[in-house]
């Protein structure tokens, strides 16, 4: 790897440019310079072009277009760029601290992957329980400690390891919409790569689509979500693996009903349902609402 490693982001979006637009801002206060960015454009709208449009002189990016899918977009990302030592997969909906990609940078070591901790708009941790530790990841660390948004990933493991796989992940033709970072993770790991986590790679996340808690689309949200997960556990873990993550929402669901917090068991109900799905690979029935006119 070169003595500063040539950093490149991909971002695929699918038409948030205020979003777009904080991430890229981001990108131009790096106390180390990304080299390269790619905006894949899934829109089908004029904003993200007008967003990157505005940045081009200030930042080396370009505009792809693809159709939808998280994973496609991602590929066609890396195919689109040029020489490159590390790259990472920002959210539309993140953006970096001055910091991260020289923390990148010095973290990277012999590691294939170096993943960071995403934390909220109010300095909290998010979606994970990341540590407070550096570590390296194994098969069931890379589940709590390793998100996409927050993965950096060396160009020879990249190209040992190979590229998302497009039936995973949001947006894809198939019921299995996220888990394609962590299919790609277990797939380095089972190749002997090293992945490391550290927890001074800053990571920020405001998703302003996040439907609210509680809410019916909150807890569909939550099985479309689980079945990607289930169908990575199916892939890459055993029977005694499988059911420990059913048993997690399972037990969720149980602990909420005796509580009487209804809208939690049913979340919880659903990831339940969602991965059972993945795993098995049969979809079960969705229950329609009926909405009376008078």
């Amino acid at each position: 790897m070169n003595p500063t490693p040539r950093v490149a982001l991909v971002v695929t979006t699918i038409g948030r440019p205020e979003t777009l637009d904080r991430l890229l801002r981001s990108v131009l206060e790096q106390s180390l310079p990304a080299t390269e960015m790619i905006v894949v454009d899934q829109s089908g709208g004029t904003g993200t072009a007008e967003v990157v449009e505005r940045w081009r002189e200030r930042l080396p990016v370009r505009r792809v277009t693809t159709p939808r899918g998280l994973s496609a977009g991602r590929n066609a990302g890396v195919a689109a760029l040029g020489d490159y030592d590390i790259v990472g997969f920002p959210d539309d909906d993140t953006w970096y601290a001055p910091d991260t990609l020289a923390r990148v940078c010095e973290a990277i070591g012999g590691h294939g992957v170096v993943s960071g901790m995403l934390l909220d708009a109010a300095g909290q941790p998010t979606q994970l329980a990341f540590g407070a530790e550096p570590a390296v990841l194994d098969g069931a660390t890379v589940w709590s400690q390793a998100i996409e948004a927050t993965c950096f990933y060396t160009a020879a493991f990249m190209g040992a390891v190979g590229s998302f796989d497009e039936g995973l992940g949001a947006g894809c033709s198939t019921p299995w919409q996220s888990g394609e970072g962590t299919d790609l993770l277990l797939r380095g790991l089972r190749d002997g790569w090293s992945i490391a986590y550290h927890p001074r790679v800053i990571v920020y996340e405001d998703n302003p689509f996040v439907p609210a808690a509680g809410t019916r689309e909150f807890r569909r949200r939550a099985r479309h979500v689980a079945r990607g997960t289930g169908r990575v556990y199916r892939r890459h873990h055993g029977w005694g693996a499988r059911f420990r993550v059913l048993a997690r929402p399972l037990g969720g669901a149980l602990l909420s009903v005796a509580r009487a917090r209804w809208a939690d068991a049913g979340w919880h109900l659903q990831r339940l349902i969602g991965r059972l799905e993945g795993i098995t690979g049969i979809l079960l029935p969705v229950r329609r609402h009926v909405h009376s006119r008078t």
